[in-house]
């Protein structure tokens, strides 16, 4: 599996590790989305639809944590369920993910990202994640 989660009651851990840095976008995706509604992407109908989430600016763990971030948003907002992408485009400083949206709606567990981490590792790349749910205030 290229993504892994692990859930206590104030957090969940998403660790990935990939051979390329694509893969590692996507298996980072999949699993904030595995994270967000409680398991793995539940099968319905595609409405025809995507959805762009994007990051632009930083480095790789920049990139990321604001890709997690708009996919995050996306979860709260869109009227389906989202999905892992079906493809990423990067470009300088910037990426791209469309996520298809399915019918019915799944709802999704609040959660924010609280920590990233993007490293190179020998023969691919690691990252971790941590999402928390949010503080009532």
């Amino acid at each position: 599996m290229p993504h892994e989660l692990t859930e206590s009651p104030d957090a969940v851990l998403v660790s990935v590790i990939a051979p390329s840095r694509e893969e590692l976008f996507r298996a980072a995706l999949t699993g904030v989305l595995e994270a967000a509604y409680g398991g793995p992407s539940p099968e319905g109908s595609h409405d025809g639809h995507v959805v762009p989430v994007q990051a632009a600016g930083g480095e790789d763990d920049a990139l990321l944590a604001d890709l997690v971030d708009d996919t995050l948003r996306a979860i709260r907002e869109e009227a389906g369920t989202l999905r892992p992408p079906r493809w990423l485009a990067f470009d300088e400083k910037r990426v791209t993910a469309n996520l298809p949206r399915h019918s019915p709606r799944v709802p999704g567990r609040p959660l924010e990202l609280s920590r990233t981490d993007v490293e190179a590792v020998d023969g691919g790349w690691a990252a971790r994640l941590e999402l928390v749910r949010p503080s009532e205030s």
